[in-house]
């Protein structure tokens, strides 16, 4: 049976926005982490006409501090960034940002985009908002693929998003774009709040389940929370799952000390990885 290993798990910069980019690579290349998971939010990146620059040069940073972009993870939750949106001007934007979003992955080396599905108003048809979210993902994964890259969709809370929440709906909207490019993101946190489990979505995803977000209660740092990190781990390793993984830390509280909570996550994680 495979193990999960330290290197699989990449940091991602999301609880260091009220800090610099260059603040962020240097903490988790320090902590130990040999990879980042780069969320494109401001201030660290902003994917505008000037993208490109931005992004050699982030490259050219990671390089130096050993550091590899193992995803893009675009800033595409809430307006006027919604794949789902009822403005055909709105969704055009949108995708717009994640074309962008693929391109920018090419410079940075990253492999891998991650996706949310949007949403619709909650007092309209959830049904026509899950149809223009289904032939955005069926675009944007045709355009990725010509890119030679995979994106992975995550189900997200129902505070979110009204679309897709839960394994249920995720396994229905991947078989709906039916794309070899589109595979899953499983949340620990979102799946818990579902009353799920990580081994269900592994049994019913299986080798579409891209990327985990390995995450301690309500996104704290690990050690904070109640999540069962051995459980996670032991699920992880029957299925041996051998992909990518994002420690992610979404506790506003902890973003005025970020090195702190990531570095603590790291200990908590090596100990556990160590004690499989």
């Amino acid at each position: 049976m495979s193990q999960i290993r330290m290197e699989q798990i990449s940091a991602m910069n999301i609880s260091f926005q009220f800090y610099s980019l260059e603040y962020f690579l240097e903490s988790v290349a320090r902590i130990g982490f040999q990879s980042v998971d780069l969320w494109t939010g401001y201030p660290h990146m902003l994917l505008d006409q000037d993208y490109a620059a931005q992004c050699r040069e982030i490259r050219q940073r990671c390089d130096d501090l050993g550091l590899a972009v193992s995803n893009v993870t675009p800033k595409v939750i809430g307006w006027p960034l919604n794949i789902a949106d009822e403005s055909p001007k709105i969704r055009e934007r949108a995708m717009d940002y994640l074309k962008r979003a693929v391109d920018a992955s090419e410079i940075l080396g990253a492999p891998s985009l991650q996706l949310t599905p949007g949403t619709g108003l909650y007092d309209r048809p959830r049904e026509a908002a899950w149809e223009r979210a289904r032939e955005s993902l069926r675009r944007l994964a045709d355009f990725a693929g010509g890119a030679g890259k995979y994106l992975a969709l995550e189900a997200i809370q129902i505070v979110e998003s009204n679309l897709v929440n839960n394994r249920e709906d995720l396994v229905r909207m991947l078989e709906e774009v039916d794309s070899p490019v589109l595979g899953a993101v499983v949340d620990t946190t979102h799946m818990a709040k579902n009353g799920e489990s990580l081994d269900e979505y592994l049994e019913t995803l299986g080798d579409r389940v891209r990327r985990i977000h390995l995450n301690e209660t309500d996104q704290l740092p690990w050690g904070e929370g109640k999540a069962p990190l051995q459980v996670y781990l032991n699920h992880l390793n029957q299925a041996e799952y051998q992909g990518p993984i994002t420690v992610e830390i979404c506790s506003k509280p902890h973003y005025l000390k970020p090195y702190a909570a990531m570095k603590n996550s790291y200990d908590y994680l090596k100990d556990a990885l160590a004690r499989q």
